[in-house]
């Protein structure tokens, strides 16, 4: 009995060390790495950036004008598109800057999309658009649910089915990044959208990368740590979005990291929010950490003060 006990606790040690390993071990490969020109990289001439004109889309196209890529931004049609097509067109004179202004959980914004890029060849594809809803399912009507679902999910379905089969068509090589978070890991009530439909994307991410890697189209599906942009406008105040927001870095950190990382690393975990959950994951199985969530997370004082919140605005209707 005692021999049998002895090797279990080898076996289990074994087990855990090589979980944390694997776990490290590409963080540990990101400090080797450094943010590639990727217009060097893959031949590219053009890319499209969703949600291009704020936050870590921004970023990006900025990152992508300085190596002297011409980019396509795509994004709702406001002001704030105006001004960033006008501030990358006047500081990067050497590269085409142009908008499309769409609605992205409507239809009809491919063809919009497509005018702009007829002729051209988009090597690269950003998916970075999306938001998130705070509230509970139940109390979010239907349609700004599907429109979130739309703008997450499935305008980037659409954009990376189109702009794939471009690519294969011609034999050309290319990148498909997705902007995805490390909410997928965790059980997320109040935010079931947000943390369901990133988990569809890195799912559908580290599937899609495995099918197209023979034919020199890279899939880098970007985790990160809280970052500082207007995401958290609509995400409430609790203790843990008030955390989040003072942990958070400026977005070309993340940036940096994904142009470092895509060729390389199919994920990119950046920061130390991914790691974090990572090893919850270790240490509880997802199904002992989701019967944990559904039988406590109504005792949290966010938990509370968002059922509070619901309820007025019941009463106020």
């Amino acid at each position: 009995m005692g021999l049998l006990f002895t090797l279990s606790l080898y076996v289990c040690s074994l087990v855990g060390f090589l979980g944390i390993v694997t776990l490290f071990l590409p963080g540990f490969l990101h400090i080797c790495l450094f943010p590639q020109n990727l217009k060097k990289k893959y031949n590219a001439e053009w890319a499209i950036v969703t949600g291009g004109s704020s936050g870590i889309g921004k970023s990006i196209v900025e990152r992508l004008c300085q190596q002297g890529i011409n980019v396509i931004i795509v994004a709702v049609p406001e002001k704030v598109l105006d001004e960033t097509t006008a501030e990358m067109t006047s500081r990067f004179p050497d590269v085409q800057v142009k908008k499309v202004g769409v609605d992205l959980s409507r239809p009809g914004f491919m063809e919009e999309i497509s005018k702009v890029t007829a002729g051209k060849d988009v090597q690269l594809l950003f998916c970075n658009a999306g938001f998130m809803i705070s509230g509970f399912f139940a109390d979010t009507h239907i349609g700004k649910t599907k429109a979130n679902a739309a703008v997450n999910v499935g305008c980037h379905l659409e954009l990376t089915h189109e702009y794939v089969n471009r690519l294969l068509s011609k034999g050309k090589r290319g990148a498909v990044f997705f902007t995805s978070s490390p909410a997928w890991m965790l059980p997320s009530p109040t935010a079931a959208m947000y943390a369901g439909t990133k988990a569809f994307l890195t799912h559908f991410g580290v599937s899609l990368a495995a099918e197209l890697k023979s034919d020199g189209i890279d899939v880098c599906i970007a985790h990160p740590s809280p970052v500082q942009s207007n995401f958290y406008d609509n995400a409430g105040d609790g203790a843990e979005v008030n955390f989040f927001k003072s942990t958070a870095k400026g977005p070309e950190v993340l940036v940096g990291t994904m142009f470092a990382c895509v060729g390389r690393l199919v994920l990119c975990n950046q920061g130390y929010f991914p790691k974090v959950m990572g090893i919850m994951h270790k240490v509880l199985d997802f199904s002992f950490l989701s019967e944990i969530t559904a039988n406590v997370a109504h005792t949290a004082g966010s938990f509370i003060a968002a059922k509070k919140d619901a309820a007025e605005a019941k009463k106020a209707k």
